[in-house]
């Protein structure tokens, strides 16, 4: 049977009237523009103004986003409980620091588009080869003929599912039309019902996620009800809304506020919502990246798979365990001594590893007094911003100027030698040292001056975040400032992060940009500052932050597209 292209499929009234290209993309790869995010203001920017007087707001143009890397592998194991290597898809698109902005922008490729076919392939398979899986995921006696009742219901039932709304009658037509094709040329009403299946999940209407709104009473664009359900569902679980989002979007619940915020708190109490907190520590941090730091093999042996797995669990997990468990403030993140090991990490945090192994984890506290304190110490973060021979204090204080200050560095010129000479074995010198003779070249003075002191209290941590006293046989000086507060070490560092403003202020602009899909724009100030009141006001919480940005106008009203 010839597969069905995902342009063969495009029933979507929403979707097809915005973005036909985004479906010729999926046979032919050519959506949009890509961006990687990198390009920057000069440096010490704060970007966009969060005033006391900020212009007025103004919501953003409606949105066609593709899911996220994550969102694909979430959602296809949440229908079909099968999981998905995603390192085998489409690669996600990075602007402004998070693949959920890119997902806008993002090219899908036609390797891209036969890759995702695979994986949806590969789970509904898995799920038919089992006759009672099978018989439960279908739930009814397929009959095969093109008025089938039992495929039709299925349809209906599981599109509701996968699309994120009722499809309309001409589309379940459409789909019973391919499941009774596939039933004749194959033989097999089942077949019939895989084959349906297979297109639900291979449409764009799966893959994309509109969010375009509709005239509500003022005459002003809001997201509709279904859209809410989904932006709301992908923003807490990552994954696709579940029966009860999809009722209350049906019956009007998510037109109100309270209907948001009772519905958001309910997310947030499901296991799957520590999601809405995890899942932007993950892209926050850029975790992805850990995985792809090679190391000198020579210099670290135990540097692995299993290590590398076990440094995303403990940054991510950290992030959970402060907002859910302990319900502690968002800036403890920086002080605190928890951290989430398995055996291998353990041993490199020096920890005792009694009831561990490469995949148990478990939640201990490092020495109260020992070198290390907050996520900024953790090797998650030390051994992506490195290289394989040693940490880099310019790459780890270019991201945390980024990231905890919100001022961008711009990345050096073209025809600068940005590669540090290294020392001779009869003049050895610290990075410290070789960093500040590099600072006498007048055009890399500038940045390396903001820079490297943001880091340098993290000299104490190898390439891969071991605690270390000496660098090249010398003893480190491990001292710095962040934001112009002196440390003596890295410790002192956590220490004077957790305790600025400035750092609060930047996360809700961080959060506020990754719940509404897009970089943050002059007019959003209002919006921010809003957030960063009612931030600073719960103690800083992470989960209060995340219903606040959910009940905010700003998450459910859109602009016509330009």
């Amino acid at each position: 049977m010839k597969k069905p292209c995902w342009h063969e499929l495009r029933t979507s009234r929403e979707i097809a009237a915005v973005c036909t290209l985004a479906f010729a993309a999926a046979c032919t790869g050519t959506l949009g523009d890509s961006a990687d995010g990198d390009d920057a203001p000069p440096a010490g920017s704060d970007g966009p103004s969060t005033g006391s007087t900020p212009p007025k707001f103004q919501p953003a143009a409606g949105m066609l986003r593709r899911l996220t890397r994550t969102q694909f592998r979430n959602a296809v194991r949440d229908v079909f409980e099968v999981e998905v290597d995603v390192n085998k898809l489409d690669a996600d698109s990075w602007n402004g620091n998070f693949a959920v902005i890119g997902a806008a922008t993002v090219v899908t490729s036609e390797r891209g588009v036969e890759q995702y076919h695979t994986a949806i392939e590969d789970a509904v398979n898995t799920v038919f080869a089992d006759s009672a899986k099978r018989d439960r995921f279908i739930g009814c006696a397929p009959s095969g003929a093109r008025d089938d009742a039992c495929v039709r219901g299925f349809i209906e039932t599981l599109g509701l599912r996968a699309w994120r709304r009722p499809l309309e009658a001409a589309e379940v037509d459409r789909l019973a039309g391919v499941a009774a094709t596939a039933a004749t040329e194959l033989g097999s009403a089942v077949e019939g019902a895989r084959w349906a299946t297979v297109a639900l999940f291979t449409s764009p209407n799966f893959l994309y996620r509109p969010e375009l709104g509709a005239p509500s009473a003022n005459g002003s664009l809001r997201l509709t009800g279904y859209e809410m359900a989904s932006r709301l569902a992908f923003l807490v679980w990552n994954s696709l809304p579940d029966k009860e989002l999809l009722d209350q979007a049906a019956s009007g619940v998510l037109e109100t506020v309270e209907g948001v915020r009772e519905a958001a708190t309910r997310l947030l109490d499901a296991p799957a919502g520590r999601e809405a907190v995890g899942a932007f520590a993950e892209e926050y941090m850029r975790l992805e990246r850990i995985g792809t730091q090679a190391k000198d093999t020579a210099l670290f042996p135990e540097y692995g798979h299993a290590l590398q797995e076990a440094m995303v669990r403990d940054m991510r997990g950290t992030w959970e365990v402060l907002a859910f468990d302990d319900q502690a403030s968002a800036l403890d993140l920086f002080s605190t001594t928890k951290v989430v090991v398995n055996t291998e990490l353990a041993q490199l945090y020096g920890l005792d590893t009694t009831g561990l192994s490469a995949n148990s984890f478990e939640v201990r506290s490092l020495p109260a007094d020992g070198p290390r304190l907050g996520i900024l110490s953790k090797a998650g973060f030390l051994s992506q911003f490195a290289n394989q021979k040693e940490g880099s204090p310019t790459l780890r204080g270019r991201f945390m100027s980024e990231a905890l200050l919100c001022k961008t560095i711009p990345l050096p010129p073209g025809d600068i030698n940005i590669v540090l000479p290294e020392p001779s074995a009869d003049k050895p010198l610290t990075k410290r040292q070789r960093l500040e003779l590099h600072r006498t070249d007048p055009t890399c003075a500038g940045c390396h001056a903001y820079m490297d002191p943001l880091a340098l209290p993290l000299e104490n941590f190898d390439a891969i975040g071991r605690y270390r006293t000496t660098d090249h046989g010398l003893p480190i000086d491990p001292s710095g400032a962040f934001d112009k507060q002196p440390v003596a070490d890295a410790r002192e560092l956590g220490e004077a992060i957790g305790a600025n403003d400035k750092v609060a202020q930047c996360l809700v602009r961080k959060y506020y940009s990754y719940a509404a899909g897009h970089e943050e724009r002059d007019v959003d100030g209002s919006v921010v500052n809003e957030l960063t009141t009612s931030f600073e006001a719960s103690g800083f919480q992470l989960r209060e932050l995340v219903i606040d940005v959910v009940t905010n106008k700003a998450f459910s009203s859109v602009a016509p597209q330009p």
